[in-house]
Order: C-alpha cells, then structure tokens, then sequence
C-alpha cells in the first residue's frame, strides 16, 4: 500500500528526516532528480523547457531541476514569481547555484518578464510547474492566477513539482485557478489532492518518488489513507494448485434481477464467473429464470416465488433455507423496489452469510444504514454516490463534494465495509482505514458495470477473503479490466459484458 499524507504529516516527516541527519539541501536536490528522471523517461524528445518557479521551497525545487536540466544538455528558460533576490534557504541556495550554471531568472514581476514568459512558453516543449507546494491554503490571484492561466492555454505538457499549483494538498477541492498537469511527481508520499476528485484529475499521472527521507521516519505518520498497489492484490490472489477444483474456489448465491432488469442479473453472475468463482447460482423469480439461462449458461439458477416479474416476501423462506449451501452472497442488482422484495431483504441481512448489496439492496434501507449494522456476518455495500446519499439522507452532490467523509461516515454507521463508486473509488473500514483504488476509466460509465463490480466481488468472498480484502481485490480488478479495454476501445462505447470478459486478463497482469 501506498501511503497518503497530508500537509501536516509531510512536514513533521520532513523535519523529521533533517533532525535525523539528512540534510535540506540533500532533499531538495533528490526532488529535483527525480523530476528530472520521469520527464525523461516519459517526454525523452522534449528538449526545450520552460521552468516556473514560485517564491518557497517548492520553487526551489523548480530552480535545482533548471540546473540539472542545463547540465544534461536541454534549452532551459527560468521564470521566477517574484524577485530572485527575495529566496531564502536553500531555495537562494539553488538560485545561486542556477545563475552560477549559467542560467537566467527572468522575474515574472517586472514588465520585461511578462513579456519574456509569453515568448518563452511559446518557444518551449515542456514546462515544469514549481509554482506552488503542499503549503497552500487559499485560491490563487492576481499574478499567480495569470502565470497559471498561461501555463494552462498554452497547449504543452506539464509536469509538475509534488502538487499541481493552485491545488491544495489536503482535499480534492478546486479553491481557484489550478496548473492542469499531464504527469505530477509526488515527493516521499501520495498526498491527499492526488486521490480524491475533482483534484485527482489536475494531476494526471501521479508518480511518488523517494527523496531520501527514510521508510521508518515515514511510517511514523500514522494515516488511514493509502492507495493499493499490484502487489497487494497479487498477494490476495496467490497462483491456483494445479490439483485444485472448482469447489475450492467458493458457491456464490446471486440474488438479482427481476422482470425488464434481466440483464443485471446476467451481468453480475458473469462478472463472478471472471473473477474465478467455482459455482454461481441465480437466485431470481421464476418467471425469469429461463431468460438468465439463456444469456449465461455456464451459471445455475433457481427459481423462486414471484408476482409480476418480482419476488415476494414468500420467496424468503426458500432462498434461507437455500442458502445453507454457499459461502457468499451477491444481492441487489435489479431486484427492483417493493415492500415484498424489503421484507426479503430484512430477513436476508441478518444471516451469517458473506453479504455484498448493491443497487436496490441499498435502496430498501435508504436513510437507515444502521440496519446493516444489526448483523454478525461480513459485509460489503457498493453504493454510487446516489445511493450513498440515500442511505445517509444526503444528496449525490453532497456526497461527491466529501467523498472521504461520506465512506468513512457510512462504513461507520452500517458497520459495513463500503465501497464507494466512482472516479478514485475508496474502501473505507468502520474503523476508518481507507483504501483508494487506482485503476479504472472513463470508458466504464456505462450500464452493467456496476453489476459486474457486484459479482466480482462476491466471487472473491466466496473464496474466502475477509470483506475489506475482497473489496480491495475486486476494485483494483475491475478498473484493471476497464484500463486493459481503453486502449482498444478509447473512452466510450463499452458494453459490461465486455468488462466482465476482460477481468481474467487483468488478473494475468498482476503477476507479470
């Protein structure tokens, strides 16, 4: 797992690292390396670079890599926010020593400047961006508003320095004017605004690089926050024996869909058979059944007591004493809205069984998360930020302007692993461990992919896997899929069978 920090915890491991020997002037110099390393391995034909540098330490940063840059044969142009003569520490240091280099600091306070940075951005292939840092607090104006502007509109790459300026580092809100970055290094530690949306998306590809600050100095800032990583789902889902069988990969029991909403049972069945589920079997009404067969056939079904396409409360003495049998269950996807179905519901919950809800199982409890919390067997909800903000009585919006806050509030109040869909989705604990999940595309809005998420994930409960490492697993695995078919398809036009079809692939990758 990759950690995320805030701005307090990466000062206290900054000063932390110098009281323990490592000097300033060592740290900001690796920051520098590093933003050198990725622009070349990333932009190697991008010779001519225009670098902008703000008035602390993070400008500092942009002043070393100007230096570094020159020496390793790139056209190098330096622009600093305010007078060059104004740095101190080891920001003058390293302005000293970018003018010793032969360089100029052409100071974007002074007319001269303006005019030189128009010219020089134009002129330029590539800028690093190393206006602002983790310090910011408030929305930028006046000319670092405008710097900023035209750093934006004038079409080159960015790169830039630990945060993209204008960007504050503890939240994924955009307070004002923000540098749109193709590629963001991230020094030592992922921080906040590199994770959590609208932000995320100024950051473009984020990187987190070593600068020397060592693992132990780091460790000791205890955070919640982290980002899973290939390896870690690779070390959840270890290579299968080849003595193995399909009864040692989990029964799941999906209990799904209803008349006209066919297709979403379909799909999450499908998804938990790509995910490596041994047996799935449909739990839907009887009425359906045939139709579920006839577009999966590879899962069971079993038919229960329905009126007019949807179950009735009579149909859950059945499917208990059914369930008996499995080591999971998938419930949710178009099982449609009813007290009938709410009924079922109530009675399904409060089993030991392994649980997944999503979609009309989130729905029937909506502004009562707690009822989830009466249970005493594992549990995983999947809610959009729609049925999030049902289930605490807010609205989607809501939701989306405090992603972080909502996960953790719900996992809190349901007593339930959550799985909170969308840009960046988080796995967040009732004990407020977070996980972000870094795969995924806009390529997957699209129907169906949900369910498919739905039965994977119950799939790897059925394995085994405790619900927070199910969880973990079937995000990362249902983004890796929806990347694998982005770079064949682009950006629209999936169809989530095909994202389902595309998991095993994903899961190939991980060892690779």
């Amino acid at each position: 797992m990759i950690p995320v920090l805030d701005s307090r915890q990466m000062r206290a491991a900054d000063a932390a690292a110098i009281r323990g020997g490592v000097p300033s002037t060592l740290l900001m110099e690796n920051a520098a390396a590093s933003l050198i390393e990725e622009l070349e391995q990333t932009f190697p034909d991008r010779r001519r670079v225009a670098v902008v540098c703000g008035p602390g330490n993070n400008g500092g940063d942009g002043l070393a890599a100007a230096r570094l840059l020159s020496q390793r044969g790139h056209a190098v142009v330096v622009f600093t926010l305010g007078d060059p003569a104004s740095y101190r520490g080891d920001a003058a240091e390293n302005a000293s020593r970018a003018r010793r280099s032969g360089l100029e600091l052409v100071s974007l306070s002074e007319k001269r400047g303006a005019r030189s940075f128009v010219r020089g951005l134009e002129a330029c292939d590539l800028v690093i961006d190393a206006l602002f840092g983790t310090g910011l607090s408030r929305g930028l104006s006046g000319l670092a508003a405008r710097v900023v502007a035209s750093v934006n509109a004038v079409g080159r790459p960015v790169i830039s320095a630990d945060v993209p300026s204008g960007l504050p580092a503890d939240s994924g809100r955009l307070i004002g004017p923000c540098v749109r970055a193709e590629l963001t290094v991230a020094f030592a530690a992922a921080k906040i605004c590199h994770v959590l949306p609208p932000g995320r998306e100024r950051c473009g590809r984020v990187v987190v690089r070593d600068i020397g600050i060592p693992a132990a100095v780091l460790s000791r800032q205890r955070t919640n926050l982290s980002i899973s990583e290939r390896r870690d789902v690779a070390a959840l889902l270890p290579p299968r024996a080849q003595d193995s069988h399909k009864g040692d990969f989990g029964r799941l029991a999906v209990i799904a869909g209803s008349r006209g909403k066919t297709g979403a049972a379909a799909l999450a069945a499908r998804g938990a058979l790509r995910a490596g589920a041994g047996l799935v079997t449909v739990f839907c009404p009887s009425s359906i059944e045939s139709a579920v067969v006839s577009a999966l056939p590879e899962t069971m079904t079993h038919g229960l007591p329905d009126r007019g396409g949807a179950l009735t409360a009579d149909a859950a003495k059945e499917l208990l004493s059914a369930l008996s049998d499995f080591d999971a269950a998938a419930v949710g996807p178009g099982l449609g809205a009813s007290s009938d179905v709410e009924a079922l519901l109530e009675k399904l919950i409060h089993t030991k069984l392994p649980l997944v809800c999503d979609a009309d199982a989130l729905n029937a409890f909506a502004g009562d998360p707690a009822r989830f919390g009466r249970r005493s067997g594992p549990i995983v909800l999947t809610p959009h930020p729609g049925e999030a903000g049902r289930l605490l009585g807010s609205s989607s919006r809501e939701v989306q302007g405090d992603r972080l806050g909502s996960a953790t509030s719900l996992a809190r109040r349901s007593r339930a692993v959550v799985l909170l869909k969308g840009s960046g989705t988080l796995i967040a604990t009732p004990r407020g461990r977070v996980t972000v999940n870094p795969t995924g595309t806009p390529l997957m809005s699209t129907a169906g992919a949900g369910d498919v998420l739905t039965g994977a994930l119950g799939a790897f409960l059925a394995s085994g896997l405790p619900a927070e490492s199910a969880a973990i697993a079937a995000a990362y695995l249902h983004g890796a899929a929806g990347d694998i078919l982005t770079g064949r398809l682009g950006d629209a036009g999936l169809l989530a069978s095909e994202l389902a079809d595309a998991i095993p692939s994903a899961r190939k990758k991980l060892s690779s």
